[in-house]
């Protein structure tokens, strides 16, 4: 599988920059939407995150990187520092952020340094000048030695047009000596989020996948705040995963961050196509675990559940194991299991290609004739237990959407159908149009208006 980082293989901006100029909030503003976790402390922003944008006609690759801090021995500041000076390096083009109110520091001529070497394109972005007199203090960057610096202020959207033109012309030039700008708009993509609670190895399996330290992983849970899209080629088909923030009960929550990463979270789960739900093999099933399942099959999404770290397991019997997640949390019967151990690369290539075949079922529609064959069959061999002298039955039913799978039951008697009757409906549904992994809702109706004013 091949790393690209993104699906449209466009020209890549990247915003740099010490620790709390406004990196993210610039990326937000260039985004028009909240993408990046933006809060007034420094190293909220870890991973790199990029989104596409396109300003005056010009399309390209926007990256959002965490404060560059030199010479740290703080190890999360080591490693964030590193994910910036990837992203410097594999980018076209740099947005170098400064503050106008603490002018340049020794972090700014650092930066600029490594920018001087390596002589990539660079827009020097004064950022926080918030009213006209603040201008004049932004003359002392032209030291620097980097072009001319955009005066500007995020917070209220000042001086950014110019800014975003002349980014947008020269991508416009870069790329006139580029062929194959962008893949085929018609090819093959599935969204994978990876979610599960805090520390049970969500961003070490993206870097399993990709080979390479693209994620920060660290032993400390919640180091992944923002949710972060990375995409891959494998064979015709481009895969998004999306590596989330450590879901859990509110009540444990640290501070406002986690709120946010919480919300990334459930917006990462709600545009995907297949959700790895992840768990730590050791410690089995939690009820943040289930709260979790319970969140995405709620959303009617394609699931597949990952139990990892099953090298840290001396003895282990899957079956057993599976027996006793079911007998937790009864959903999992229709979920697929896969055991991972990112240490060993064990089944992590399996589980790629169950979700891109999952994202394939998730879009089966099944035709209502043959969708009441299968219930006047199932109901044949296994009737509804009788209420009093009644026999409440499902007459004909319909599909009504796919991802998410909804059918529509029309019954004698809706109220009278029993929750255990419908879960049998659903295994052998299951079984016979192959949906496993599918998450499929019923809604009962009865068969004609006036039982329905009556219910």
């Amino acid at each position: 599988m091949s790393h690209i980082e993104h699906s449209k293989n466009l020209s890549k901006i990247a915003i740099i920059g010490r620790p709390n100029v406004g990196k993210s909030s610039l990326f937000n503003r260039i985004l028009k939407r909240r993408k990046a976790i933006v809060e007034a402390v420094s190293g909220v922003t870890r991973d790199r995150l990029s989104a596409c944008v396109k300003f005056f006609n010009q399309e390209f690759i926007l990256i959002d990187t965490g404060g560059i801090v030199p010479s740290s021995n703080e190890k999360m500041e080591s490693l964030v520092y590193k994910q910036s000076r990837d992203a410097m390096d594999e980018s076209d083009a740099i947005v170098f952020v400064c503050d106008i109110r603490t002018g340049i520091t020794s972090s700014d001529a650092h930066i600029a340094d490594i920018l001087k070497k390596n002589r990539e394109k660079t827009f020097l972005v004064v950022n926080k000048a918030d009213d006209v007199a603040s201008e004049n203090d932004a003359f002392v960057f032209f030291s620097l030695g980097l072009s001319a610096p955009y005066i500007v202020s995020v917070l209220n959207n000042r001086g950014l047009d110019l800014l975003m033109k002349d980014v947008a012309s020269f991508v416009h030039e870069f790329n006139k000596n580029r062929q194959g700008l962008r893949h085929d708009d018609n090819i093959a993509h599935t969204n994978i989020a990876v979610v599960g609670m805090p520390n049970v190895g969500k961003s070490s399996f993206i870097n399993t996948i990709l080979d390479k330290q693209r994620l920060i992983v660290d032993d400390l849970p919640g180091t992944t705040r923002d949710s972060v899209d990375i995409s891959i080629k494998r064979g015709e088909r481009i895969i998004t995963l999306v590596d989330t923030a450590g879901m859990r009960h509110k009540k444990k929550f640290r501070d406002v961050i986690e709120v946010f990463s919480l919300s990334r979270t459930r917006e990462s789960i709600k545009r995907s196509d297949v959700v790895f739900v992840m768990i730590d093999a050791g410690k089995g099933l939690s009820r943040d675990d289930m709260a979790v399942l319970t969140y995405v099959i709620k959303e009617g999404k394609a699931c597949l559940l990952l139990a990892n770290k099953i090298d840290l397991l001396k003895e282990f019997d899957f079956q057993e194991y599976k027996k006793d997640l079911i007998y937790k949390y009864r959903p999992i019967e229709w979920i697929p299991i896969i055991f991972t151990s990112c240490k060993e690369k064990k089944n992590i290539i399996k589980a790629m290609d169950l979700a891109c075949e999952l994202h394939q079922k998730s879009k089966l529609t099944v035709s209502t004739p043959l969708l009441n064959k299968f219930l006047v069959k199932a109901q044949r061999e296994s009737p509804h237990v009788l209420h009093k002298r009644a026999r409440p039955k499902i007459l004909y039913a319909t599909q009504i959407s796919a991802a998410p799978h909804k059918f529509i039951l029309f019954c004698t008697n809706p109220s009278l159908i029993k929750k255990e009757y419908l879960r049998f409906i659903e295994r052998q549904m299951r079984k016979e149009f192959g949906l496993e992994g599918i998450s499929l809702n019923f809604q009962l109706r009865s068969r004609n208006a006036k039982d329905r004013d009556n219910d």
